[in-house]
């Protein structure tokens, strides 16, 4: 019968450390690498991106201001606007159980604004994003609402 030995399946201390700080130091490295990489990529739509974008152009401090102020296609940049796809922008809110516009734009595909009639409505196939905001008709009145973009190519 073999005795048990005080040494038997052990590992030197400072082998051990050393083993743990290699992989945590890969995992690290690893990881940081997969974040840069991953950052890249995204599955989102150009109309969502495109509402978010507009959403800053247009917002005030959270909330849309419609009224007599500044026409909306004059509040969005150039840059908001995906590069070679129509775009129309749309403000509506709920005035006496009926969804009313507030405001709307369309911008053709080298992001020029256009008279609303000027351009074609969008095709049923268009990329459609919307989220609700809060909108300002007068000082004061603040009412639910929704910005809708619709993006579609010439």
């Amino acid at each position: 019968m073999l005795r048990s030995s005080t040494r038997r399946a052990q590992t030197e201390p400072l082998a051990a450390l050393v083993a743990v700080a290699v992989i945590g130091i890969a995992l690290g490295l690893y990881s940081g690498y997969l974040t840069g990489v991953l950052s890249e990529t995204t599955d989102r739509s150009p109309e969502d991106v495109t509402l978010e974008r507009v959403w800053q152009d247009v917002s005030e401090t959270g909330v849309f201001v419609g009224g007599e102020g500044e026409p909306i296609a004059d509040r969005v940049r150039l840059a908001s606007l995906p590069e070679g796809e129509n775009v129309r922008i749309a403000v509506t809110t709920v005035q006496n159980g009926e969804n009313r516009l507030v405001t709307e734009a369309r911008f053709d595909a080298a992001g020029d604004a256009l008279d609303p009639d000027a351009l074609e409505d969008p095709p049923e196939n268009a990329g459609v994003a919307e989220r609700p905001v809060p909108v300002e008709l007068e000082p004061g009145d603040v009412r639910g609402g929704t910005l809708r973009v619709e993006v579609w190519s010439p």
